[in-house]
């Protein structure tokens, strides 16, 4: 009886750590794919888009922690649920959920809180593209731009990637004129001249 009883228990716990694994070994796609079929069945039990995907953001490890209107926020700026989907997969895989989400959070007030996580985006959409990874570049680049679209910094890389993997875009073009007049306002300060007394 007891050798059952441990061989029961023994099946469970390896049923356990086997969907562990394959959570934690799943790749991003995987991830969104098993968020949106999530998203299905709470629009099925008649949730609205925003509760549903609140509820996905804290059935994730991570989120729990981060205030509603952060995330209310961030599900406002992202313009389709897939974005906001793709956005969580990428924040997870970066380590964002650790550590850079709890320090704007905490760092700084909430009107500037999605200018500084667009900063960061567009930051690591630089370094992809520096890294000739374009096409993960235009895809972190693409969520900066939802978030900041009034951004420099987020309009002139995307034009940039555009240029090298699609020459001609016209979308291209839009990018980077909407950098160059968003980048003409900002001020401008003049550097001391060499040998002048600060």
């Amino acid at each position: 009886m007891e050798s059952i009883l441990a061989a029961f228990i023994g099946l469970i716990a390896t049923l356990v750590l086997y969907r562990y694994l394959r959570q934690r070994n799943a790749t991003a796609r995987q991830r969104v794919a098993a968020m949106l079929r999530q998203y299905d069945s709470f629009a099925k039990d008649g949730l609205s888009e925003r509760e549903a995907l609140l509820r996905i953001l804290f059935s994730r490890s991570g989120w729990q922690k981060l205030p509603l209107d952060f995330l209310g926020e961030l599900i406002g700026c992202l313009a389709s649920k897939e974005a906001l989907l793709r956005f969580v997969a990428l924040a997870e895989d970066c380590g964002y959920t650790k550590d850079q989400l709890p320090e704007i959070v905490s760092r700084y007030p909430a009107r500037d809180r999605m200018e500084r996580l667009t900063c960061v985006l567009s930051r690591f959409g630089y370094q992809l593209q520096s890294d000739q990874r374009f096409k993960e570049a235009e895809f972190v680049q693409k969520l900066a731009l939802a978030l900041g679209p009034d951004c420099y910094f987020t309009s002139l890389p995307l034009a940039i990637t555009y240029h090298i993997i699609r020459p001609g875009a016209v979308r291209r073009r839009a990018l980077y004129s909407n950098g160059v007049s968003t980048s003409s306002t900002l001020p401008v300060r003049t550097l001391p001249r060499r040998g002048a007394s600060l």
